[in-house]
């Protein structure tokens, strides 16, 4: 796997490849959802352009990622080449490397050792309520209409779709999962 170093608006930044979200049930803030891999697909390019943030904002004071208080406190980067490919919404995490160190230094440590870290979308979706199953999984609804607010990095908290569902930063130029250590759980 290749990260490259690139420039945006004169700054250089690292280019991570992320797996952000997995067709499946992810049990998230709003309990236990089914992802499907079409809505995946039809709203992968919404995701171009929304900032990466280190942990989720404060949605009670700050309203969403994208205003002024977030951005200063916790973004670090922007989603590029958002696409689905294989089951799997993918995309380039563009991380200012300046930022990046001021705000979170161990996500350096893990882009520069090539070591997995979760992540987790923060999205708004329009919940069909509609129990079932996929792959033996039970899911209380459907989540659909995607628009994505932002992508988090939890430098030490897991995602609800984790790096054992297959997401995460560093993940998606891999083609075959690799023995990943034990995750450590939280609410994510």
């Amino acid at each position: 796997m290749r990260i490259e170093i690139r420039d945006l608006e004169g700054r250089e930044h690292y280019v991570v490849p992320v797996v952000m979200l997995t067709e499946g049930v992810h049990n998230g803030s709003q309990g236990p959802l089914y992802y499907p891999a079409e809505e995946l697909q039809q709203t992968a390019h919404y995701w171009n352009g929304k900032p990466i943030v280190v942990y989720h904002p404060d949605m009670y004071t700050a309203g969403w990622a994208g205003c002024p208080t977030v951005f200063n406190k916790q973004k670090v980067g922007t989603v590029f080449n958002a696409r689905f490919e294989k089951g799997k919404l993918k995309a380039d995490a563009w991380i200012d490397k300046q930022r990046v160190g001021q705000v979170d230094r161990r996500i350096v440590e893990a882009i520069q050792t090539k070591k997995p870290m979760e992540v987790s979308t923060g999205l708004f979706t329009d919940n069909l309520q509609q129990r079932g199953q996929w792959n033996g999984t039970r899911y209380e609804a459907i989540a659909r209409n995607h628009r994505p607010d932002h992508l988090a990095i939890l430098p030490d908290l897991r995602g609800a779709c984790s790096l054992d569902d297959g997401a995460g930063l560093i993940r998606n130029a891999w083609e075959d999962d690799v023995l990943l250590p034990p995750p450590r759980w939280s609410f994510a």
